[in-house]
């Protein structure tokens, strides 16, 4: 929500006119793109990739059966 509230405040940076638009044109393109790449990957990739490696970790534990359980952290 912040990220989506962000992007708006920025908007009128990206939609400037006048002297120096030019610039804050660049400027709000590459502020507003990086966060909606961040925003984006923070969405998708972040939980696809842990869903993913904890797929592969059970698939891992399913192929040796005779393997010892891992040790449990903190009981010595």
């Amino acid at each position: 929500m912040t990220a989506f509230a962000f992007i708006l405040g920025c908007v009128p940076l990206w939609t400037a006119a006048g002297a120096g638009a030019i610039a804050r044109r660049v400027l709000g393109t590459a502020v507003i793109g990086g966060m909606l790449a961040a925003s984006l990957i923070a969405i998708f990739f972040i939980p696809v990739s842990f869903d993913v490696v904890e797929k592969f970790g059970l698939l891992v534990d399913k192929k040796d059966p005779n393997a010892a359980p891992a040790p449990k952290l903190g009981t010595e």
